[in-house]
């Protein structure tokens, strides 16, 4: 069962799986966690998707995990026909529903627009987006049409985040 909320402000949500392809006849489907471990995933309660550019909630029969997938099965989905067309929708949770972080640490959501600092004071930019590249977690800061890319390794690179201040203090050169 879906229940629609047309008055949601889509800005609230975070994406954290996304449905994939279906799992035998019964309309069950693998969904692909976002989140750092599927426990994590599976500690949320209330799952939404975009719908009409509405949000709807979902109402999971099940969520089971299966190695780095979840198998999941919404209780209003009976069979494999009803699955397919269901699939590839991306999972949200509302951010609201995050648990709290250590003083130094953020989201990646929080991250973005950040201004970022070198030790030598200089502004190198803001954050465009973090990315992932298979190592680690990378910043795209952008200063006018210059882009630069910075590891996120923290105490060494990353020296700190200040989310009052809205910046990241980073051990970076200009012309890296």
């Amino acid at each position: 069962m879906m229940r629609k909320n047309s008055s949601i402000d889509t800005s609230l949500f975070i994406l954290i799986g996304k449905i994939g392809k279906t799992r035998g006849l019964r309309g069950e489907f693998f969904l692909r966690p976002f989140s750092e471990t599927i426990d994590t995933f599976l500690s949320f309660k209330k799952f939404y998707v975009l719908e009409s550019s509405m949000m709807q909630e979902v109402d999971f029969e099940y969520l089971k995990e299966s190695n780095t997938n979840i198998i999941a099965k919404l209780r209003s989905i009976n069979d494999i026909d009803e699955a397919k067309a269901f699939g590839q929708k991306n999972i949200y949770i509302l951010k609201s529903e995050l648990p709290e972080l250590e003083k130094d640490e953020a989201y990646w959501f929080e991250l973005e627009k950040m201004k970022v600092i070198n030790l030598e004071g200089h502004q190198l930019g803001h954050v465009a987006s973090v990315n992932n590249f298979g190592a680690n977690d990378v910043l795209e800061v952008t200063k006018g049409n210059q882009t630069l890319l910075i590891p996120f390794i923290k105490n060494r690179i990353i020296i700190s985040i200040n989310k009052p201040e809205n910046s990241i203090l980073v051990d970076w050169q200009e012309d890296y």
